[in-house]
């Protein structure tokens, strides 16, 4: 590995650490001839934006630098397919534009200003149509023993198999926020074809708040809400429980004071009979 993707390697490691990331869009696909755009958002503190392009099992490779104010483009770079790229102003934005795509074209592609990295955009020419995930929210099993309980969000059957999956919770007073997964244990697993994402709560939170899974995908995004009827029969289920514990310790009660009155009766005939 080059000295140089190195350095931008240990740029992303940096931004994902700290929290701070230029927005990038997760895929685009495309077939051969279209036309294609990247943005980079959340970059209104830019006065210029570069941007790197990484293909499978090579090293980053500088494409142009954008002067965001006039789109002017700072080239000469080198890149081996240089004049295939260009600026394409899109509201207060400048993207970065491929006016026709190729196979050669497909890669990650990423913008950065400064030490702020983008997380990419996937470029996929194909002749395969885009087909939105599947997704299914659901909690994976009853409470655990120390109160606690995991919830399940699994993404499949989608093309490109590319996914990104976050938490929203909707509290009881209809309050929307994100999930932070510094609050909760969040665990998530990649497959072909599917992505599963999954969190552990306490049982009361999952009891009396509103859990939502968030993906996104190329194109639109879903919010796919957690169903209340699980946790409502889960909830009711250990309440009636706890009734029928109480239920059977007072049968128990009655049924040793009602055995102790007769042994007593008994006792008592069994004394006169002497």
């Amino acid at each position: 590995m080059s000295l140089g993707s190195v350095v931008i390697l240990y740029s992303l490691y940096l931004v994902s650490v700290s929290g701070q990331e230029l927005d990038q869009d997760i895929s685009w696909t495309r077939k051969k001839g279209e036309v294609v755009s990247f943005s980079c958002k959340n970059n209104d503190w830019c006065t210029d934006v570069d941007w790197y392009q990484k293909k499978e099992g090579e090293p980053f490779t500088f494409i142009l630098s954008i002067e965001m104010s006039t789109c002017a483009v700072y080239s000469n770079y080198d890149h081996p397919q240089e004049a295939d790229f260009s600026p394409m102003r899109k509201k207060n934005n400048c993207d970065l534009k491929i006016q026709s795509v190729e196979v050669y074209h497909s890669a990650i592609y990423y913008c950065a200003c400064g030490n702020h990295f983008g997380s990419g955009t996937r470029l996929y020419v194909t002749d395969n149509h885009v087909r939105k995930p599947k997704v299914t929210v659901y909690p994976a099993s009853n409470p655990e023993s120390n109160g606690k309980t995991t919830l399940i969000c699994l993404a499949r059957d989608m093309f490109p198999d590319l996914v990104k999956i976050s938490w929203k919770m909707e509290d009881e007073y209809g309050q929307t926020v994100e999930v932070s997964k510094a609050e909760t244990e969040h665990l998530e697993q990649r497959e072909e074809g599917q992505t599963t994402s999954m969190i552990i709560i306490d049982k009361e939170n999952a009891c009396k708040n509103k859990y939502r899974c968030y993906v996104e995908h190329e194109g639109d995004p879903q919010d796919v809400d957690m169903l209340k009827d699980p946790f409502s029969f889960m909830c009711s289920l250990n309440l009636a429980s706890l009734v029928y514990t109480v239920m059977i310790v007072k049968s128990m009660v009655y049924c040793c004071g009602l055995s102790l009155l007769l042994h007593h009766r008994n006792m008592g005939k069994w004394t006169q009979h002497l």
